[in-house]
């Protein structure tokens, strides 16, 4: 019953739309031309360095080395580390890692940077490489996430992803409930969008996920993201991140790029066979599909999003795709404990939230994570949130919570029956 009234819901809202553009051949997907699309994806693989405003602290060199499998955009086995503690009442709280000997303390962040730019010949005498205090006893890894399709998924309108939750709780009887979380839109201050970017949800736009990965992983600051995270070492005056001569910086390139990006296609012969599409019966039975929802629809070429900061384009409107995703928050009994850091997150935004983004509403991403785009898995040698997992079968037999039933439906399956739902994820 709830496969069905899912199927209904979304086959209302795929009506009169088209598919959307699949591949892994670096070309547009409709939305800019290809010598553009080329542009910017040679900005999204630029190498910075120190003299471009790296770091001081940052986990990598360009978005290329985190987002890059089969092509630039994809997924990798790039991980990052993240920690917090809880407070006595129970609440999360962010940790607070001293540099520079004791110096200087970072909070406001989950993150711990794995790398820093100093020491160094200007600054032999100054430590400031983070390391997790022993008092952050919540201690996870995230492994990196495919881009490649995005600029479908920031396309779905709020009110989809809303009325998708909703449809879970229904028809599950309240056994999985997707949560909507509302984060705000850092270009379009005081406006809030419903979260699907990153392992929590916690950007709504892709603009605003470039300008919060451009600081946070590699320490270069933007007019969104104005301000570094330490000034120790810092040479370069902000932002960092400077308009180029077609008015645009780094962040709206990589922004571009990624709404630009072809969906991730499918392993078409595999999909063929007579096993996959016998898994692909048995993974609607068992209730998969729930969460990892085949397809949804874009929202009208033309219609404002991101707090009216962005409209969709005709490449990207009324557009369906196949994401395998809902992508909602859901406690599978793997959530990484890890709450959505405001500061790290919004940088300047968080000191004027919008009223839709509830201090509450964030408590409850503490152990929930967003369903995993099962699109372009067949790519992925490490699976789930932290990567922890390494076979299809290991991610299958991790899920717990919400997942539960689905779970123990898939051990009683016989053997056979398990291998066609195996052969069905290895083809998307």
């Amino acid at each position: 019953m709830a496969i069905a009234s899912l199927v209904l819901l979304l086959g209302f809202q795929t009506t009169q739309s088209k598919e959307a553009p699949t591949g892994f051949d670096d070309k547009s997907n409709g939305m800019v031309d290809d010598p553009t699309h080329q542009a910017d994806q040679t900005k999204f693989e630029e190498v910075e360095g120190v003299a471009d405003g790296l770091g001081p602290l940052y986990n990598a060199q360009s978005c290329r080395e985190c987002h890059q499998n089969p092509t630039s955009g994809g997924a990798s086995q790039i991980s990052e580390l993240r920690v917090g503690h809880l407070d006595p009442h129970g609440r999360f709280l962010n940790p607070e890692i001293p540099i520079n000997h004791g110096t200087e303390i970072i909070s406001g962040r989950t993150l711990v940077n794995d790398r820093a730019i100093c020491p160094n010949a200007a600054y032999p005498d100054t430590e400031i490489q983070e390391r997790a205090p022993e008092s952050e006893s919540i201690r996870t890894t995230r492994i990196s996430v495919n881009l490649l399709g995005d600029g479908f998924v920031e396309a779905v309108s709020d009110q989809s992803l809303i009325n998708l939750s909703r449809e879970q709780c229904k028809s599950t009887h309240g056994k999985i409930c997707g949560l909507v979380v509302r984060v705000p839109i850092v270009e379009a201050p005081g406006q809030a969008g419903v979260g699907r970017f990153g392992w929590k949800d916690q950007q709504a736009s892709l603009l605003s996920f470039s300008g919060d990965a451009y600081l946070n992983e590699m320490g270069i600051t933007s007019r969104l993201f104005p301000d570094e995270v330490t000034k120790l070492c810092n040479t370069v005056s902000e932002p960092n991140d400077k308009p180029g001569p077609d008015g645009l910086g780094d962040v709206d390139h990589f922004a571009r790029f990624m709404r630009a990006s072809k969906a991730p296609a499918r392993d078409a012969k595999l999909a063929g066979t007579p096993k996959a599409k016998r898994g692909s019966e048995l993974f609607d039975k068992i209730g998969c599909a729930i969460c990892h929802v085949r397809t949804l629809t874009t929202a009208a070429a033309g219609t404002k999003i991101n707090g009216g900061s962005y409209t969709v384009p005709d490449a990207l409107g009324g557009r369906t795709f196949h994401p395998f995703s809902d992508f909602l928050l859901h406690d599978l009994g793997t959530g990484d404990g890890i709450v959505i850091p405001v500061v790290e997150h919004y940088g300047r935004a968080a000191q004027r939230m919008p009223r839709e983004c509830s201090p509450e509403n964030f408590q409850k991403t503490r152990n929930r994570v967003r369903t995993a785009p099962l699109w372009g898995v067949h790519l992925r040698t490490r699976l789930m949130h932290d990567g922890n997992s390494t076979t299809l079968l290991d991610a299958i037999v991790r899920h717990r919570g919400e997942a539960s039933q689905s779970e123990q439906r898939f051990r009683r399956l016989a053997r056979n029956d398990q291998e066609s739902i195996l052969e069905l994820l290895k083809s998307l």
